[in-house]
């Protein structure tokens, strides 16, 4: 029977890697490679039931505690070897685009043809919600009211067709936005989400919002990323768009997922008092220089050259850029993996002086999108999320 072979584009996309890693496993025997003529360059083919073998393999390889469930979506596609697109679009092609523009993106399948504008009714109510609650309130908690107080006050709540949710979408974000600050704005909000939250978040000299709409853009949605799994679960057995946006927002406070901005955000902080000393001390193994390496990218974040780029033109020549500079040369030096977007967004909220909550508060905001059009192609394409234990307890016992 005559082999059948992959190109090398289709072979590294197969076993999520890069094309350069199947050259090495071709070097080291572990595929087989034949050369194609033409077309110039160096190119090659690889058996396709070699592939095939290695990938399922190295799906067979979890980390201990770690299982795979895989759900099929049409909203995000994540390639480890550093790709990221939203519905078919590279998060390259979104750069220059709006929040409302990918958040409709995600919600319809369609980039909007014109301006969009979101409703500012329900910022009033955020405003009215807000004054209501305690000091002591932190930002997750604060955006939790207002999506709860929302949903009370929505006759349709427990609509959960794609244009019910994408309404929810409209009215719910802009609102969510206005909690950002502990120390919100007495009037209503209104503008683009990314204006409302660099102003709610200003300290004494505004900043452009562009770099915030963009940190919302590549945050809007990460496939099947923990807060957007537990949503989806919701999603399944019908809870309404704010409980699947409430219980997102619940998972959001776990330390690895929605924290880790944060801890960049006081590792800067540390090595603006104490120097590089922070980053050459670190134990990598241990992870505690937060913000480099992904646990699904093999070779970097897609999202995170984007925004420190951007970073660099607002804030080129301060002192804190340069310090910003320094960490990620350093830890490049030290050999620790590229940066993620979590230490981007960490940097920004440390160059922008912000809170230290609220760069959490950003990827909330941002990932709301992201949470509902889950939820919606949940009810369009029902499956019921139901995985099995594997008991490792005590047999029976007399």
């Amino acid at each position: 029977m005559a082999c059948e072979w992959m190109t090398a584009a289709e072979a590294a996309d197969r076993l999520g890697v890069t094309v350069r890693t199947l050259y090495a496993y071709a070097s080291r025997g572990v595929l087989t490679a034949r050369p194609v003529r033409g077309g110039g360059g160096r190119r090659s083919e690889y058996e396709r039931a070699q592939v095939e073998a290695l990938a399922a393999r190295t799906a067979k390889r979890e980390r201990a505690g770690q299982v795979e469930i895989r759900v099929e979506t049409a909203v995000t596609d994540l390639k480890p070897a550093g790709a990221l697109a939203f519905r078919g679009y590279p998060i390259e092609d979104l750069l220059d685009r709006s929040f409302e523009d990918v958040a409709e993106l995600l919600w319809t399948a369609e980039l909007p043809d014109g301006p969009v504008f979101w409703p500012s009714a329900n910022r009033r109510e955020a405003t009215r919600v807000l004054a209501a609650l305690p000091s002591a309130a932190g930002v997750l908690d604060r955006m939790c009211a207002v999506a709860s107080v929302l949903g009370m006050v929505d006759p349709a709540r427990h609509e959960l067709g794609p244009d019910a949710v994408a309404g929810v979408g409209r009215r719910l974000i802009p609102a969510m936005a206005s909690a950002i600050s502990a120390h919100p704005d007495p009037r209503p909000a209104s503008g683009p989400v990314a204006a409302v939250l660099a102003d709610r978040l200003a300290r004494e000299d505004s900043l452009p919002s562009a770099p915030v709409d963009l940190a919302l853009c590549l945050l809007a949605d990460h496939e099947l990323a923990a807060s957007t799994f537990a949503s989806r679960i919701a999603a399944t057995v019908g809870a309404d768009p704010y409980a699947v946006v409430g219980i997102g927002i619940q998972a959001m406070r776990a330390v690895d997922h929605g924290g880790t901005a944060r801890d960049v955000h006081r590792m800067l902080r540390r090595v603006a008092e104490e120097g590089l000393s922070v980053v050459a001390s670190a134990d990598r193994r241990a992870g505690e220089l937060p913000g480099f390496g992904h646990p699904v990218y093999t070779d970097c974040d897609p999202r995170a050259p984007h925004l420190l780029a951007a970073l660099e033109r607002v804030h080129a020549g301060s002192d804190r850029q340069d310090l910003v500079r320094s960490v990620l040369e350093s830890a490049t030096r030290r050999g620790l993996p590229a940066p993620n977007i979590d230490f981007a967004l960490g940097a920004m909220a440390w160059l922008h002086r912000w809170p230290e909550e609220s760069s959490t508060g950003l990827v909330v905001v941002a990932r709301t999108a992201g949470w509902l059009a889950h939820a919606a192609e949940a009810c369009e394409r029902p499956s019921r999320l139901r995985p099995r234990a594997v008991y490792i307890g005590p047999r029976r016992r007399r």
